[in-house]
């Protein structure tokens, strides 16, 4: 368990105090507590955030190295609310900087950020999550022909992507899977090598109950769509509904009822 209760305050290099000083006030909105108020050999600026969380900027002579060599993985990461993150974004809009997100794809739906980096090359990535990201999505547009049940083998993951959603033979019958993550709104993908759902954003894994397998500890299940067998064989997904569990059950797959003897 761990004994740490928080973090007192973030240490930055800088090479010009007062350079460093303004963009932290200016770029994220932080509030000057002072001047050489902690004992660091080289004159230094507190500022804080509105949650209470300080940074502490540090003059040296020092070469800074924002990175380690050949790696330009690290950075610190900033959460803000949407409305914070939309006015960091015109004051760099302003200031003539570019404020696209360059990976824009590889974010949930309803995660936002953004790359800065201060005047010695420290990098920061200010993120805000919106509602977005926790509405229960689902495709909405009826009941899905699927298809012949027997034609799916036990075990087989056919993914339906426009209606959303996966359709697992399991031993006891059909479930139908949202390809939404419970974690945010990511699109799960199947990796048959792994045997398991995949969510690339936040790196979530569920197996084929929907079941999360992954290191997030109290993950939700996947949800499901209801399915029905057809009196023709017909495996049919409703996609208008969404079904919220808390765990497995084999009564939440519908079994597919033997095919009557053709008559002679």
């Amino acid at each position: 368990m761990s004994v740490v209760l928080g973090l007192n305050h973030l240490m930055v290099q800088v090479s010009d105090l007062d350079r460093s000083e303004a963009f932290y006030r200016d770029t994220f909105g932080l509030d000057v507590v002072g001047r050489n108020l902690v004992a660091e050999e080289g004159p230094n600026s507190l500022l804080r955030t509105t949650n209470g969380h300080m940074f502490l900027l540090v003059e040296t002579r020092e070469k800074i190295l924002p990175f380690r060599p050949n790696s330009a993985a690290i950075h610190h990461a900033l959460a803000l609310s949407v409305e914070q993150h939309r006015r960091i974004c015109e004051r760099r809009a302003a200031a003539g900087f570019p404020i696209a997100d360059t990976r824009a794809a590889f974010r949930a739906r309803g995660q936002i950020s953004l790359d800065v980096f201060d005047p010695d090359g420290h990098r920061y990535q200010v993120q805000a999550i919106g509602p977005d990201a926790y509405e229960l999505l689902k495709a909405s547009i009826g009941r899905i022909d699927c298809g012949v049940a027997e034609t799916f083998a036990v075990g087989s993951v056919t993914h339906f992507r426009e209606a959303q959603f996966y359709l697992v033979r399991r031993p006891e019958g059909f479930v139908a899977l949202s390809h939404w993550c419970t974690h945010m709104n990511g699109e799960v993908s199947w990796r048959p090598e792994h045997w398991s759902f995949y969510c690339p954003f936040h790196k979530a894994t569920y197996d084929r109950k929907g079941v999360s397998i992954s290191h997030m500890k109290g993950l939700p299940p996947l949800r499901t769509h209801p399915v029905e067998i057809a009196d023709d064989g017909h495996v049919l997904v409703d996609t208008n509904q969404l079904v919220i569990r808390k765990d497995w059950k084999p009564d939440q797959a519908v079994p597919f009822p033997c095919m009557a003897a053709p008559a002679v």
